[in-house]
């Protein structure tokens, strides 16, 4: 009687403080109350420890399914101890009770790790299948399969099915990749080598019977290793501890994402529809996650594609990030990666947005979730059902073994040879690793495809070491709560406290031996917008999710349709559905043949490439230099901003020509165009004789007045500095013809130059040159020199910038220039922007050039509030009210560099060692206080007090600007970019340039191309822009998520994007200038510049094309 009592008094006190804990979106649920006792319990020892197996620390899984079909979702949690998993039996109201060992499921193995549940045999019950860990450390066991016999009791029946496989298993997903009905699966392994044996790519094919991965074909209820045979890489190469499964191209066939952690790439795995894969990683992602964890595949956009996220152990905190040994220095990382044949990857977050399933676009940092720390289980999914999927993240780790005081320790050799002879320093050596608890976290997604962090709103303030997560209904009532498997601590279970919402439930009965429907493809349409869902219960990292298919509507009412497409592609279309309910679909009813192109009708796209069908015999191709080894805390390399192009009727024939600028070594070169639209080179050895120089811009105007286009060459590069001839500019006279000399007309200017742009400013009828001078090539932030030459008509230039424009001749890192008419009054104005930069505008009086007056407070136009890292320039009027509209490109939001006014982004000129040399040292703002943005072992390379001063890495860390350089900031020039947004600024026509962000897409990579041109003869004027650039130190990773972009508008300046499909615009590679050129009949082409790579080119197709008047 009194231990009843005593139960009771504690159900009551745990409910009541439950129930008076301030509300939050989610509110863990105490073990008292839920009775839900499981703990991973795991601690280092004398026999097995983080120092012995590397993913000693990864922990367990959880797999939720209804394994008694009463309408409640069960639990079962997996544990790295033999005997330690638990199924809990789900009794209403969170309440569970523990049937582990009258079910028979607690498990033989020594080690378990990732488990789903799945209809493995096709008798309408979820079986449980657990991944384990054997053969290695003296861990015994063998995966194994719980056949679920229908009265909450399981068989292990594992080698009957061909499944008890004796390796290094992370996770099985179980999908029918070849649609004949049943579920085949695809068994995840974890390598079985150390990490420091870096092997070259050709390990890949490979076969290795522990370790690789494995693609097991079900024939009958008995598994069938096809790995080899369907194209898997089965090597001992990949450290698999992610996979998701989901069709990612949209051909109703699933495909495969595999996360591998350390060197070796992720795997993307393209369903050929015949029972083989092809692996087209490399073709479809710039970049991975470094060290990828979990994964999950959902359309976190809703556009109707399958996105990716994978995890990573990036830290916020710059008191760990700063001690965490991620991204190697860039000579050490090409060595251990890019020569070994591995892509690029960077330890972050990644974020992989679907352009079309062949291209996709990393953008975890303008998500705003790139770094969570040491991560595991993503899992994307409308927590607060208002219609946009949500980001939970799992967090933590005992210790942290990429902290980089202790891997200085433990690499020393000494160290070595002591572990190698003995275990007794184990202890000590393992309390070197700091410890690595922290807070999972949660994002509230949105519309414009940013996250926010809600951790601390939505309850996620417990701190301590999640590892697997599942997303489930657990008391039905219409919101997703979570479960979660900790280390050493009580399961996390959470309820999720959403009201006021709509949402429906869908539950799938699938035909033949797949019950649950996996592989479904549902499509809800509702006020206007779309939702996407496909059913895959494995998700996140070792652990399977709900097999019931959530949706929240927000306060919507009525579904308007769903379109269900199962997967033998038959397809159900139901109309009118209230909501707020649990839908209970049958495959039986589909009836109707699904085709894709019906429900998402292709786009007749704006271009088509036709670069193969021209042939332009032609490659840019950079040298060997590079900018780190000359300038170590150079921010990016300058020496790869080329090439540029330049456009004009060279011969008189009334068809276009064009000139692209050359690499040092590799001359630039020009191309007649031919009357049946192809090119021809011409004047080749008149460049190659200036193949020393670096072509940095190009530009066709009349020089010497005989109307004609003569050609002027910017040299540049980064290369050259004091008082090189080779930086010298280049004239080129045309005869008329086509045939070009070189002029003496122009006066030496030895700078590192930029851009030109003419436009006769006195107005004498003759043009003049703005040149705009970029870096000095030895000392960046130093301010180079820019030039105004005034012409005497006769193609002969002398410098006029101090008598013509007081001010331009140090007007800063010039990156690009354009003259207009700004202010319609017949004279033309200078527009100015670059690095460090205002956006800036000197006003042409008519006897000079005068920088307008700065007012911020109704201009952006020389007020610093523009400053940014601005790329490149166009002049247009978009919205249509006569005056010039300005589009700049900047390095955009995609990035660990940030701006704002509060917080511009700051880079300090000093000499901090007093060695005569200027340090730049760039500083970015975290929680409100600027910490240098390079870490300790780079700033050692050119400062070695540094290393002096700090002898361990933790007492650098954490510390600011302030502290790490003291007195000396207060004499240092600083440079400021208050915005690294791409933009807009309208001209009001009033001398007011008002500042506009372009849309996302233009914002995931610099933009170093601008296109403003009226491409469906609306009269309105689309722009067309391009981008990416490499020359970055692994740290901040090379930004690739640009594949051309096309902005169109509504007549009033304000931007929407064409997706891939639409546009048809898809360039690869870094973009470097855009131009058009009339083809044959005045047919347009898009002609494409790319760094280190060949010319691409575009036409409009025959439906989007609207020639001018008279052609």
């Amino acid at each position: 009687m009194r231990s009843r009592l005593f139960l009771f008094f504690i159900l009551i006190a745990s409910q009541f403080l439950f129930s008076c804990r301030k509300q939050t979106l989610f509110e863990q649920v105490p073990s008292t109350y839920t009775h839900i006792y499981f703990k991973n319990e795991l601690h280092d020892s004398d026999s097995l420890s983080i120092l012995d197996y590397l993913y000693f620390y990864n922990g367990g899984g959880v797999a939720v399914g209804d394994i008694n079909n009463d309408g409640l979702q069960d639990i079962f949690f997996t544990s790295n101890k033999k005997g330690g998993n638990k199924l809990y039996l789900n009794k209403g109201g969170f309440q569970f009770e523990d049937i582990t060992q009258k079910a028979g499921v607690k498990g033989d193995a020594d080690w378990s790790t990732g488990v789903t549940m799945a209809d493995v045999n096709g008798d309408g019950l979820p079986d449980i299948y657990v991944c384990t860990v054997s053969g290695k450390f003296n861990l015994k066991g063998h995966n194994e399969l719980y056949i679920n016999n229908g009265d909450l009791s399981f068989t292990e029946r594992s080698a009957e099915f061909g499944l008890a496989f004796h390796d290094y298993s992370t996770q099985a997903a179980f999908f029918d990749y070849d649609k004949d009905g049943d579920l085949d699966c695809y068994l995840l392994n974890q390598s079985d080598h150390l990490v420091d044996v870096i092997r070259d790519t050709s390990v890949r094919r490979k076969y290795s019977p522990e370790a690789g991965d494995r693609l097991l074909r079900n024939d009958d209820g008995k598994f069938t290793d096809v790995t080899s045979k369907a194209g898997i890489y089965g090597s001992g190469l990949g450290y698999g501890l992610g996979i998701a499964v989901g069709d990612l191209n949209n051909d109703g066939w699933d495909d495969i994402y595999v996360g591998n952690d350390f060197h070796e790439n992720d795997y993307y795995y393209v369903n050929n529809r015949d029972g083989t894969f092809s692996e087209i990683g490399a073709s479809a992602f710039g970049h991975y996650s470094r060290f990828s964890m979990g994964n999950d595949m959902a359309d976190y956009n809703n556009d109707g594609l399958l996105d990716l996220v994978t995890m990573d152990m990036l830290p916020p905190d710059e008191s760990v990030l700063k001690t965490y040994g991620g991204d190697d220095a860039l000579d050490i990382y090409k060595y251990k990666l890019i020569n070994m044949g591995f892509q690029y990857q960077y330890s972050r977050n990644a974020l992989q947005r679907n352009n079309d399933g062949k291209h996709f676009s990393e953008m975890a940092l303008y998500a705003g979730i790139a770094a969570t720390d040491w991560s595991w289980a993503p899992l994307l999914a409308d927590f607060d059902n208002d219609g946009i999927k949500d980001l939970f993240v799992s967090n933590g780790i005992m210790r942290r073994p990429s902290d980089l005081d202790y891997l200085k320790f433990i690499y020393n050799s000494n160290v070595q040879e002591i572990l190698d002879k003995s275990r007794k320093n184990d202890a000590s050596i393992l309390n070197l690793m700091p410890p690595g608890k922290s807070h999972n976290y949660m994002f509230k997604g949105s519309a414009q495809e940013k996250f926010r962090d809600e951790s601390a709103a939505w309850g996620m303030d417990f701190v301590g070491i999640s590892n697997g997560a599942a997303y489930v209904d657990l008391d039905n009532d219409g919101d997703l709560d979570l479960v979660v498997n900790r280390m050493n601590d009580p399961a996390g279970i959470y309820r999720n406290n959403t009201s006021g919402r709509n949402f429906l439930d869908i539950k799938l009965k699938g035909s033949g031996k797949n019950g649950f429907g996996i592989g479904t493809k549902i499509y809800l349409f509702a006020g206007g917008k779309m939702q996407l869902q496909q059913q895959q219960p494995t998700r996140g990292f070792q652990s399977s999710v709900s097999p019931v298919v959530h949706f929240g509507l927000d306060s919507l009412e009525l579904v308007d349709s769903l379109i269900v497409v199962w997967p033998n592609l038959k397809l159900e279309k139901l109309h009118h559905i209230v909501p707020n309910r649990v839908l209970e679909l049958k495959q039986e009813d589909a009836s109707d043949s699904f085709m894709v192109q019906e429900l998402m009708p292709p786009a007749t796209p704006l271009f088509k490439n036709i670069t193969e069908d021209l042939s332009i015999p032609w490659k840019h191709s950079e040298d060997s230099f590079f900018d780190f080894n000359v300038q170590a805390f150079i921010p990016h390399e300058e020496s790869t901003l080329g090439p540029k192009l330049a456009v004009g009727d060279l011969n008189g024939d009334g068809i276009e020509d064009f000139f692209v600028c050359g690499a040092k070594k590799w001359p630039g070169a020009m191309f007649i165009q031919e009357a049946d639209g192809k090119f021809t080179r011409t004047n080749e050895n008149l460049f190659q004789e200036d193949a020393a120089m670096e072509d940095v811009d190009a530009l066709f105007f009349d020089a010497d007045g005989d109307k004609d286009l003569d050609l002027y060459v910017v040299s540049g590069g980064n290369e050259y500095s004091g008082q090189s001839p080779l930086l010298n500019d280049r004239l080129y006279l045309n005869d008329g013809k086509g045939n070009f000399i070189k002029s003496d007309g122009l006066p030496p200017m030895f700078a590192n130059k930029s851009c030109v742009s003419v436009a006769d400013i006195d107005g004498d009828g003759d043009q003049d040159i703005f040149v705009g001078g970029r870096t000095d090539a030895k000392s960046y932030g130093n301010i180079p020199e820019s030039y105004l030459l005034l012409n005497d008509g006769k193609g002969h230039f002398r410098i006029a910038t101090n008598e013509w424009a007081p001010g331009l001749r140090n007007v800063g890192m010039v990156s690009a220039a354009k003259f207009a008419d700004l202010n319609r009054d017949g004279k033309p104005d200078l527009v100015l922007v670059g690095e460090w930069m205002p956006l800036t505008i000197f006003m042409n009086t008519g006897n000079q050039l005068k920088k307008s007056p700065k007012n911020c407070a109704g201009s952006m136009a020389n007020c610093q509030l523009s400053s940014g890292w601005w790329q490149s320039l166009e002049i247009s009027d978009v919205d249509g009210n006569g005056y010039p509209d300005i589009i700049a490109g900047n390095y955009g939001l995609n990035s660990k560099l940030t701006a704002s006014a509060e917080f511009p982004l700051k880079l300090f000129l000093l000499d901090y060692d007093n060695n005569g040399r200027q340090d730049q040292i760039l500083a970015n703002v975290s929680k409100g206080k600027y910490y240098s943005f390079l870490g300790k072992d780079e700033l050692e390379k050119q400062l070695p007090v540094i290393k002096k001063k700090y002898l361990q890495y933790r007492g650098f860390a954490g510390k600011t600007m302030e502290e790490v350089f003291g007195d000396k900031l207060s004499s240092a020039k600083i440079l400021q970019a208050s915005t690294m947004a791409s933009a807009i600024f309208m001209n009001d026509g009033k001398g007011n340039f008002k500042m506009k962000e372009l849309p996302m897409p233009a914002q995931l990579s610099p933009i170093f191309g601008i296109l403003a041109v009226d491409l469906d003869g609306d009269g309105k004027k689309e722009l067309v822009c391009g981008g990416n650039f490499y020359g970055v130190q692994p740290y901040e990773g090379r930004y690739d998520a640009s594949y051309g972009i096309v902005l169109k508008q509504d007549g009033h300046g304000n931007f929407f994007p064409l997706s891939m499909s639409e546009s048809g615009l898809i360039v690869t590679g870094e973009t470097r200038d855009i131009k058009t050129i009339q083809g044959p009949r005045g047919y347009p082409y898009i002609l494409v510049a790319r760094n280190n790579d060949s010319l691409m080119v575009f036409k409009q197709s025959m439906s989007t094309f609207h020639p001018a008047p008279g052609q």
